[in-house]
């Protein structure tokens, strides 16, 4: 066939299928968004009950290949539907927050619950409790933040 001119139009052709009117690709990742917080936050509430179990193997092998990936995903996600709709993260203070919420639970994740999962001292328990505790007020706010969206237009919007 023909050469880098039928190339470069056929990477523009699937480029269009995903940038549609419809805009298929923002669903793909909205979708892909959502599952990235079942994934990091809904372990997460399963944790307190497991740690008082004994389960501190399985919890920390769920929290380091599943909780981890699922925040990873999350952020690439949010910011891929970002960049896509040319939100200006600077002006748009309600993607701002949840970054820096995103940045809150990386952190509370990593050093908080990480080190509590494959210990059952008494200490770790609340460590543990306090990690998670966190994490749970950050995924309410957060859910708040992207449902609302509070400070577009100095009003509250109910997700347009």
């Amino acid at each position: 066939m023909g050469g880098g001119g039928d190339r470069g139009a056929s990477v523009g052709t699937v480029i269009g299928i995903f940038l549609n009117e419809n805009q298929t690709l923002v669903r793909i990742l909205y979708l892909v968004h959502i599952i990235g917080i079942v994934g990091a936050f809904g372990p997460t509430f399963l944790y307190q009950r497991m740690h008082k179990a004994g389960e501190t193997a399985a919890m920390a092998a769920l929290h380091m290949k599943f909780v981890f990936p699922s925040l990873v995903i999350l952020w690439v996600a949010g910011m891929g539907m970002a960049g896509i709709n040319k939100f200006s993260l600077a002006s748009t203070y309600w993607i701002t927050a949840t970054i820096v919420l995103w940045i809150a639970a990386m952190a509370v994740s990593w050093f908080f619950i990480k080190p509590a999962v494959s210990d059952t001292s008494p200490e770790a328990s609340k460590k543990l409790n306090m990690g998670v505790g966190i994490t749970h007020l950050i995924f309410v706010l957060s859910l708040w933040l992207m449902i609302f969206k509070p400070f577009v237009d100095n009003t509250y919007a109910f997700n347009d």
